[in-house]
């Protein structure tokens, strides 16, 4: 795939494609969120199944916050061994008037549509004991994939920048943060906006660096694929077989800690019965990241 998944389905010569395009391109919002039959809704971002002519089931991200960048790691993700839904392209919503186009108002991101429903909808209710075990060696397996992935920087694919994973909205200028040469640049970053003013970042600065110098040679420099977001809503399953992981939008590559910090930390919204099952799924971090992650939240928050 191309740096930019737009480019892949323009070349690809699908009919389907050039036509969903062409409709995106300058539909009104209103009219891309009724266009299919909605997947999900949740906080703002609604995914809505398409049937090519040629009886393909895509789906369709419509929200204002996807960004090219997304697509990019969602496809990376299929194209090395996760079931995620390959990516066929990235396309403005924009609004005007007539033949004038005054804005973009939303994104649209054509994927494969993953059979199933989201996890969250029968972890409790509608599977056995056996295979919700089946689930959780599927999901190790997934993991220890994206932990076989990895780059020499903080970023995403083609060193672009990561969202501001400690930004919960996900908007304004401090959305965006990197790519950093290595996770010294990633900490000076966090230090810059925990509260507590200059002795708070000195301690801190101290005690980062000692962890990073404690994990040995090459330690700091390993970034891997990180999800940022592994709540059972992001999780497709078709009885007991995973069959995609979806919604990429806090992904990058991250240390190796930041799968479990971010979850732990950052994901308000998970829950509350999924998180001893990622407990149990994701390689632990120090208490004193996870202390350092919430902080670095907290300053962005009251920034």
């Amino acid at each position: 795939m191309s740096q930019n998944p737009q480019e892949e389905a323009e070349v690809s010569g699908d009919n389907d494609m050039h036509t969903i395009q062409k409709r995106l391109r300058n539909m009104r919002y209103v009219d891309a969120v009724q266009a299919s039959s909605e997947i999900y809704n949740f906080f703002g971002g609604r995914v809505l199944e398409h049937t090519t002519p040629h009886g393909d089931v895509l789906a369709v991200k419509v929200s204002s916050r996807i960004d090219r960048s997304e697509g990019d790691m969602m496809h990376y993700a299929a194209t090395h061994g996760m079931r995620a839904p390959r990516v066929r392209g990235v396309y403005d919503i924009l609004v005007g008037s007539g033949t004038t186009t005054t804005r973009r108002l939303a994104s649209a991101m054509i994927s494969e549509r993953a059979p199933g429903v989201p996890l969250a909808d029968v972890w409790q209710d509608g599977m056995s004991a056996a295979d919700r075990e089946a689930v959780k060696t599927q999901l190790r397996d997934q993991l220890a994939r994206m932990r076989a992935c990895a780059e020499p920087f903080i970023g995403r694919v083609g060193r672009q920048p990561v969202r501001n994973i400690y930004d919960a909205a996900l908007v304004g200028p401090d959305s965006y943060c990197g790519p950093f040469a290595d996770e010294a640049a990633f900490d000076d970053w966090c230090l810059a906006r925990i509260p507590g003013g200059p002795l708070a970042r000195a301690k801190w600065r101290w005690l980062l660096n000692a962890e990073r110098k404690g994990r040995g040679a090459g330690g700091g420099n390993r970034f891997v694929l990180t999800h940022g977001d592994l709540t059972p809503r992001n999780i497709i399953v078709q009885g007991n077989v995973v069959t995609g992981i979806v919604d990429w939008e806090r992904s990058g590559f991250f240390p190796e800690y930041a799968e479990y910090a971010f979850a732990m930390a950052l994901c308000h919204s998970h829950e509350e019965w999924w998180i001893p099952v990622l407990e149990e799924l994701l390689p632990s971090c120090s208490k004193q990241r996870l202390e350092f992650t919430r902080l670095v939240e907290e300053g962005v928050i009251n920034s």
